[in-house]
């Protein structure tokens, strides 16, 4: 005899996720405000003051600014709700707008190595003074941007990758204050280019693990925190079980993982208590928010193997 019970544990995201994507809408508006008035100031004294260091945090924030709105967007659409065509909704733009943000940065850090580069041969001189009154009022604008968008980025790839870009901005700016306290000091002028090519490479290692995450993700690759034999192991202990098999287990958007699999049961076992013990595993133990198990119900018989077969 086989029988197939679909379990669905979640028919909707949980409200935990969605409270925690209001407050993230919340805070990256804010910190989007911050960060476009500090970029059109910093952009224009970069060109009033001659530094590359300030017009690559400007790039920066430019990047920031980009991103801040794709995940706004993302937000937006994954709020959406599912249709025929889409089953899942829109869930996965989060994702995307995280993989495009990544790409972004490795961009904009390539342009700033290349100017740095450039530079080197050639130092220009520098307005130190101005330089170091933007370079601290950038500070502060990160600080406060890096505290809103903290706590959020332990809960969304979208959010994570928002937040690594600020914080990017948050280091860079301590080297531009540093780089114009060098050349306010000493006059040497090669700790512009010197500094900016530093902020360009400091990026790119925080880039890879969220480009790594968000191709991850897209490729269906099973979770991080999700050990899939021991997910197994925990199956089999249920009473009745008699086989696990054919299990996968993937992300659809940050904090909503899905796992799918086959269970065999023996004949005399109820599947539907069956199915309660897979269920509250999934989502207790292993953090799964939506499952979908298969259950077939075997005739068992004690060989002297003790194998169970049909």
């Amino acid at each position: 005899m086989t029988s197939s019970k679909p379990q669905d544990s979640s028919n909707h995201e949980p409200s935990t996720a969605a409270q925690v994507r209001e407050q993230s809408k919340s805070r990256m508006v804010t910190v989007l405000a911050l960060t476009g008035a500090y970029m059109l100031v910093e952009v224009a004294a970069g060109l009033y003051t001659g530094s590359l260091a300030l017009l690559a945090d400007a790039g920066h924030m430019l990047s920031d600014v980009a991103s801040l709105i794709l995940a706004l967007l993302a937000f937006w659409f994954s709020s959406k709700p599912a249709t025929a065509g889409k089953t899942y909704g829109y869930y996965r733009s989060e994702i995307l707008a995280g993989l495009i943000n990544g790409v972004l940065l490795v961009g904009i850090s390539i342009l700033i190595l290349y100017e740095a580069y450039r530079r080197l041969n050639n130092p220009p001189e520098v307005m130190s003074g101005p330089m170091l009154v933007v370079a601290a009022l950038g500070l502060a604008v990160n600080v406060v941007s890096v505290r809103l968008l903290g706590k959020m980025a332990e809960h969304s790839v979208n959010v994570k990758a928002a937040y690594l870009e600020v914080l990017g901005d948050l280091l860079a700016t301590i080297g531009v204050i540093l780089a114009s306290c060098i050349m306010l000091v000493t006059h040497w002028y090669m700790a512009d280019p010197l500094i900016s090519g530093a902020i360009g490479l400091m990026i790119l290692p925080r880039t890879w693990a969220v480009l790594s995450e968000c191709t991850n993700i897209l490729m269906e690759g099973a979770p991080g925190h999700v050990d899939l034999s021991r997910l197994r192991l925990s199956m089999l202990r249920v009473p009745g079980v008699v086989d696990v098999h054919d299990i996968h287990v993937w992300t659809i958007t940050s904090g909503l993982d899905a796992m799918s699999g086959h269970v065999t049961i023996s004949k005399d076992s109820p599947a539907d208590d069956v199915l309660s013990e897979i269920t509250r595993i999934a989502q207790v133990e292993f953090g799964i928010n939506h499952t979908t198990v298969q259950v077939e119900q075997v005739e068992c018989k004690r060989t002297g193997n003790d194998v169970c077969g049909t």
